[in-house]
């Protein structure tokens, strides 16, 4: 085992990806990365964000943050107690959370529809729901097609919205067990299988800042997964 090796260190941003359809919608597939078809496959030797760029019809580059991503880990143990020992004597996991934030710094209705954790049929276009993140400039004579985000207010009961959610970022680059990948290219990918926008969300629109959109997810897990319930972390190597 190697130490004080600075290729182990990490820097630089993620490209982040959220599911193009999410669980409001009736063709939203779970699980883009470990169904055996119709899901997201990484090509050998190819950088994972240039086969998440390809699949627009699963997934969508949010474009450029602000502050990175932040993914926190928060398990909670309780303790046991006994009258022998002036400390717990045992310690068990009594609950579970994770997190991921960031902040979107591209203003688009999509981005604002994720912020906000609404399903994507509150985003229409001249009346019909819309995955497009832009209005349309209608031709000479034509109306334009206006783009609008319904704010919604929900019902008692209703289901949160759940999306999934991919990030590339930077990996240790000395890969280990194989002579002729020392020093390879390598790259992480985090995948997380139901994200849901959880927490308040605040911008400004002021003279001298820049807007943008902080949003934190909340991860929940699918038990179908042992053992990666709450998605993964892949280390891959590129060349």
């Amino acid at each position: 085992m190697a130490f004080n090796n600075a290729k182990n260190i990490l820097v630089g941003a993620s490209p982040l990806y959220v599911s193009v359809k999410d669980s409001t919608d009736t063709a939203y597939v779970e699980n883009l990365l470990d169904i055996p078809s119709g899901g997201i496959t990484f090509a050998a030797r190819t950088s994972a964000a240039t086969t998440l760029e390809a699949a627009t019809t699963k997934v969508r580059n949010v474009g450029f943050t602000n502050n990175g991503l932040q993914i926190t880990y928060n398990p909670t143990y309780d303790s046991v107690t006994v009258d022998q020992l002036l400390d717990t004597a045992k310690l068990f996991k009594s609950a579970m959370e994770v997190m991921i934030a960031t902040e979107l710094a591209e203003g688009t209705l999509a981005n604002v529809l994720l912020v906000f954790g609404q399903g994507a049929s509150t985003l229409k276009k001249a009346g019909a729901a819309s995955t497009d993140e832009y209005p349309t400039k209608g031709a000479t004579g034509a109306d334009d097609r206006d783009l609008t985000l319904g704010m919604e207010a929900g019902a008692l009961g209703i289901q949160p919205t759940e999306r999934q959610l991919f990030a590339v970022g930077q990996a240790p680059t000395l890969a280990k067990g194989v002579s002729a990948e020392v020093n390879a290219t390598t790259e992480r990918v985090y995948y997380a299988r139901r994200v849901l926008s959880v927490q308040q969300s605040q911008f400004s629109l002021a003279r001298n800042t820049p807007t943008t959109f902080p949003v934190t997810f909340r991860l929940l897990p699918d038990g179908n997964y042992a053992g990666s319930e709450y998605g993964k972390i892949i280390d891959r190597v590129l060349a």
